[in-house]
């Protein structure tokens, strides 16, 4: 009961924080959007995809912490907590000073080798970018962003005790000041007139307000905590380092599948950057998407590595199967909502004279993401237990799967080859996935997945006809205000006729019930007793 409970809490703060911190993000993309302009924000994302592939450089060590503070900490052995955090930090910080002195000259070379490409994919835009202001610009948000990778880094493990002694109400509210630094450093940089640079200067001032403030909380919620050179274990960081390389063929999978993208438009269209944006936004409304269900699969891996230093296997097997169940019910309508919504939804941002790029990327891509949320809960055992190996494999199906299919689906219907690639190659990973798990944990896939998605599917059809129509009916109304009346409308309406036709399947049995009742609290919300009123509850 006691990991049921703690597992709800974490879910719950998680959800709080991501909620407002999807609100902020779109509301701040709208006015960066409005205030730098597409071409703008297309090059901030490609500086994104950059620090994202810099991050590989980190061995994945990072990865490993929140695993082994959670084991440690429930066998009470402080001293390796301590250990964790000082060897983390010590790493890091010799590897920021490498990456930095390393990466600063590379960029030049990085830049030349993307011209030189440029020149030959598009040989008549080659003046888009060589000799002018947007270049230089380029050049120095990359080594800035180089330099605030390096110092995230080090931040990392002391940040990693906050989850690994599951105290997520505690990040979620850094989490949100740290937002509202954000959008207060966003206006006065870029009202100020420093453009894209602005975007830069606001991480920094953020990331450095973030690090103190994560390093106090970590003093505070582990009194025990002894940071200094006599606390780094060599043996510690090889077992850090074994954990966490194999993590980082899963990290290599997710930048591919998730913004690599952006870079292949970019080279693709001779460095249009105004595509690249678009095609951002597409990703932006299918990535908020995205995060809500995965809220359920965030509180899971210390939970986890609990549950198997106790040996648990039973439960976590339980875990495991509920845990798929209740992401399928969140993913499936979502998804459906989201696509029958998409024109409303993009409108927020009003390009409106090639909204349609955005929208259908957007609809490809949530498909995707859809698929590859599904085994999310599965990635949090494999890795609870230890079994890195196995999220590996299937990052690197997904990996050169999107690869080869990019290439093979762009020569044959162009732009749009490059979502629908990203979409099938998740889709592959993960039926891969499934089946493979079954090793570890004793769940045929195909019961797995007819328990999980089948009648969420079916409760969403109604919903997702009825949204589609009214969307396709207000699709030359453009204006954000009442778009977006338009879409809560919608919201309400699909989750109405969903919550009905649900209640109707025998997706939920009585411990869903029971856990949702006495575990979530959920009674109390009105609809909780016509939902479940087919189940016979149990005392």
């Amino acid at each position: 009961m006691s990991i049921r409970k703690t597992i709800a809490h974490n879910t719950a703060y998680n959800a709080a924080g991501r909620i407002w911190e999807a609100l902020v993000s779109i509301g701040l993309t709208v006015y960066i959007i409005d205030t730098i302009g597409l071409e703008g924000f297309g090059l901030w994302s490609l500086v994104a995809v950059f620090t994202g592939y810099a991050a590989l450089f980190d061995f994945g060590v990072a990865s490993s912490f929140t695993k082994y503070i959670a084991s440690f900490a429930a066998q009470n052995r402080d001293d390796e907590v301590s250990a964790v955090v000082s060897t983390g930090a010590f790493f890091y910080g010799v590897l920021g000073i490498v990456i930095v002195a390393a990466g600063w000259p590379l960029i030049d070379l990085v830049m030349n080798g993307t011209l030189a490409l440029m020149k030959i994919l598009s040989p008549e835009r080659e003046w888009a970018f060589q000799g002018t202001a947007r270049w230089e610009e380029a050049r120095f948000l990359f080594r800035g962003a180089l330099i605030l990778f390096a110092v995230t880094n080090c931040m990392a493990p002391f940040a990693a005790l906050q989850s690994g002694l599951q105290r997520m109400g505690i990040t979620n509210v850094l989490s949100v000041g740290a937002s509202l630094l954000k959008v207060a450093a966003t206006i006065f940089f870029l009202e100020q007139g420093d453009g894209v640079r602005g975007l830069l200067y606001t991480n920094g001032v953020v990331l450095a307000a973030f690090t103190v403030a994560n390093i106090i909380v970590a003093y505070r919620i582990f009194p025990a905590l002894q940071f200094g050179p006599r606390h780094l274990r060599w043996s510690l960081f090889r077992t850090l380092l074994a954990f966490g390389w194999r993590s980082q063929v899963a990290r290599l999978s997710n930048l591919i599948n998730f913004q690599t993208d952006r870079i292949i438009v970019a080279l693709a269209t001779g460095g249009q950057l105004e595509l690249v944006g678009l095609y951002r936004i597409g990703e932006d409304i299918a990535a908020k998407v995205r995060q809500v269900p995965a809220l359920v699969v965030s509180a899971l891996i210390p939970a986890v590595s609990d549950l198997d230093s106790r040996e648990d296997h039973g439960r976590v097997a339980q875990l495991y199967i509920r845990s798929t169940k209740y992401v399928a019910a969140l993913t499936i309508p979502l998804t459906a909502f989201a696509i029958a919504t998409t024109d409303l939804l993009l409108s927020l941002y009003q390009v409106k004279s090639t909204l349609g790029v955005s929208c259908w990327v957007a609809k490809i891509i949530l498909v995707g993401y859809a698929m590859n949320l599904l085994p999310g809960p599965g990635v949090s055992v494999a890795l609870g237990k230890g079994n890195a190996g196995l999220p590996m494999r299937a990052g690197l199906i997904s990996m050169i799967g999107n690869v080869l299919l990019t290439i093979i689906l762009f020569q044959a219907i162009g732009f749009y080859g490059i979502p629908v690639a990203t979409t099938l190659a998740l889709s592959i990973s993960t039926l891969w996935f499934f089946a493979a798990l079954r090793r570890d944990v004793d769940v045929p896939p195909l019961e797995l997945l007819r328990a999980s998605c089948l009648w969420p599917i079916i409760a969403s059809l109604p919903g997702f006809v009825l949204c589609l129509s009214i969307t396709l009916a207000c699709e030359s109304y453009l204006d954000r205000v009442g778009n977006l009346a338009i879409a809560s409308g919608c919201a309400v309406l699909f989750g109405m006729t969903y919550v009905a036709c649900l209640r109707w399947t025998p997706f939920m049995d009585a411990y869903d019930v029971a856990f949702l009742r006495e575990t979530l609290h959920l009674d109390r919300v009105p609809g909780f007793r016509f939902l479940t009123a087919r189940v016979r509850d149990v005392s």
